[in-house]
């Protein structure tokens, strides 16, 4: 079995491109969207803590976006297929990153971005000021870091099935 990543800030298309892998028989796992795999986390408590929209910045900069990694792995297991593709971006992805045959990072322009996040109907997360101050102070140096990782760079500013079909061409 090959598990693959995919990563990027909101907004990048990760939700979008997991829905259609998910249309192609491919076990496709949006951490997202998986009731209890992932939660904020208050910095000082350990204590879980409710985001949501218009939430003030300080909250960011107490709390972190965990993923629980045995419940990730448990579910990666049960994919039954070839691949498994996992689809999230999560504060404490770097104790994860080795479970993956390939990582891909999708990115692409800032104003690009934004504007999905303001247009998509599926998630609130970013359509406030604090989040996307949030997200374009973090994006730039999370980019960096991950391409200092070795990833696969893919480019999002381009149709869906554009996008789908690269990835699909590098499993």
């Amino acid at each position: 079995m090959k598990n693959f990543y995919i990563t990027g800030v909101s907004g990048v298309g990760k939700s979008s491109v997991a829905e259609k892998l998910k249309k192609k028989g491919i076990y496709t796992i949006d951490i997202d969207e998986v009731e209890g795999l992932c939660d904020w986390i208050n910095n000082d408590t350990q204590k879980i803590s409710y985001w949501y929209s218009g939430i003030d910045k300080e909250f960011f900069e107490t709390h972190k976006y965990i993923c629980d990694k045995e419940k990730l792995v448990t579910l990666i297991n049960k994919g039954n297929n070839n691949i498994v593709v996992v689809v999230g971006l999560v504060d404490n992805q770097s104790e994860f990153l080795n479970l993956f045959d390939k990582i891909f990072l999708f990115h692409c322009d800032e104003k690009v971005f934004l504007k999905r996040i303001k247009e998509r109907t599926n998630n609130n997360f970013g359509k406030h000021e604090s989040d996307q101050e949030m997200i374009l102070g973090w994006y730039k140096d999370f980019n960096k870091d991950m391409l200092n990782k070795g990833v696969i760079s893919i480019d999002t500013d381009k149709s869906l099935e554009d996008v789908v079909k690269e990835v699909l061409s590098k499993f």
